[in-house]
């Protein structure tokens, strides 16, 4: 089963606003067994928006579409699907108990303009929008379902959770769809496919295996379609996927590993703290996303300067003098330095040449020496990375979250 989308919006266009929802949706259909073929954006305009309907409605059976739902003149779908579906409005009383309630719990007047969210197209069913004001619209004529959602994400992923998703599965015959995610870092896609050959040779057609590279991190999704339940095999072969390169493997399942490291020193209670000069408290950032984090880190310092780096870590003047701040001695005194003032069980330490400016013959952009300490032992390594200065960040992110695992035993 496939599904198009069609993004409406001069905003989309011309680069004002990011469409996020469009990878949302692809996830969440492919979770039930519907495919997304393709995608257009097309401006705020009744023609472009007609003859995109018409042409993905005879390419495909499932169209979503996103925007152009708001009570403003320039928001015109709801006008133009009645005019593609050859009909007129009506107005939905349980769209007007709802915009009362809202306008009333945030203490603002319900203005006629706002009621023209309720006017809807006689031919669709209306899908309520709890979080917003614009409700979304189901037509299905001609054996073609047709589902109109307001541009917000929030409410784009309330409306697919809460109504479009269960009506869809009510729908349609769907297949059963099973994915099964690892983490790797610091391991390049091509090595990994060359460790993989033999594995993916032995793939069943019914399940396939893609690779998902970013900033040195490489996503492995074991994919499987079935009819019935008794036909999945695919833990079967994601255990073999995980043996095959499970020295490679950093945590399981499709989540940030960043998260995976602050849940396992939440989970134990290792306290940790970051010096950070080239990631410019970048690390910390990440790990502190997880709630609870608090319970385990006091704090961190970012040491842009080589005067931060002597006053508030410690760091002797003669090693920055012999060896320069870009450097394993003084990666490692960074994070011996910020581990006793922190008084913590872990640090990272991070000094390098982000660009595009200051890098050298001896030193050029992306060197980046990464040190992390424990109680017991301290280690760096360098690193090489390319990119520009926002990748690089993020690849030395990477390889901090990398090189914790280096020290501690932190399961799949």
């Amino acid at each position: 089963m496939e599904a198009e989308i069609i993004t409406i919006g001069d905003e989309l266009l011309i680069g004002q606003t990011v469409d996020t929802n469009s990878a949302y949706l692809g996830q969440k259909l492919g979770s039930i067994g519907i495919s997304v073929s393709r995608k257009t954006a097309i401006r705020d305009n009744e023609s472009a928006i007609l003859q995109a309907i018409a042409e993905s409605q005879s390419r495909c059976n499932i169209l979503i579409i996103t925007g152009g739902l708001g009570p403003t003149k320039d928001d015109i779908t709801k006008k133009t699907l009645c005019k593609y579906f050859n009909c007129g409005m009506r107005r939905d009383l349980t769209v007007i108990d709802h915009l009362e309630k809202i306008f009333a719990e945030r203490g603002r007047q319900l203005l006629e303009t706002n009621l023209v969210q309720a006017d809807l197209p006689e031919t669709c069913i209306t899908l309520q929008n709890n979080v917003g004001t614009a409700p979304g619209m189901w037509f299905d004529q001609n054996n073609k379902i047709l589902i109109s959602l307001p541009g917000v994400p929030v409410e784009v992923y309330h409306l697919i959770e809460e109504s479009i998703l269960p009506k869809l599965q009510e729908t349609l015959q769907l297949p059963i769809v099973e994915h099964r995610t690892l983490v790797t870092l610091q391991k390049a896609e091509s090595l990994l496919s060359k460790d993989l050959e033999e594995f993916e040779n032995t793939l069943p057609k019914s399940l396939s295996l893609a690779y998902l590279p970013n900033f040195n991190m490489v996503k492995l999704r074991l994919s499987q379609k079935a009819n019935v339940a008794s036909d999945l095999i695919i833990d079967e072969y994601f255990d073999k996927l995980i043996a095959t390169i499970h020295d490679d493997v950093f945590c399981l399942g499709d989540k940030d590993p960043a998260t995976h490291l602050s849940e396992h020193l939440i989970r134990e209670g290792i306290t940790f703290t970051t010096a950070e000069s080239c990631t410019g408290g970048f690390i910390a950032n990440r790990l502190m996303q997880t709630p609870g984090i608090s319970s385990v880190f006091p704090g961190s310092i970012v040491c842009y300067s080589n005067d931060v780096k002597i006053s508030e870590l410690g760091v002797d003047p003669n090693i920055i003098e012999t060896y320069g701040a870009v450097s394993e001695p003084c990666a490692l005194a960074m994070a011996n330095g910020v581990r006793e003032k922190f008084n913590t069980q872990l640090s990272i330490a991070t000094t390098g040449i982000a660009g595009p400016d200051g890098g050298t013959k001896e030193k050029p952009v992306g060197l980046v020496y990464i040190a992390v300490s424990t109680e017991s032992q301290s280690i760096c390594k360098k690193f090489r990375l390319f990119g520009n200065r926002e990748q690089i960040i993020q690849r030395s992110s990477n390889a901090a979250i990398w090189m914790a695992k280096q020290v501690l035993t932190i399961p799949l």
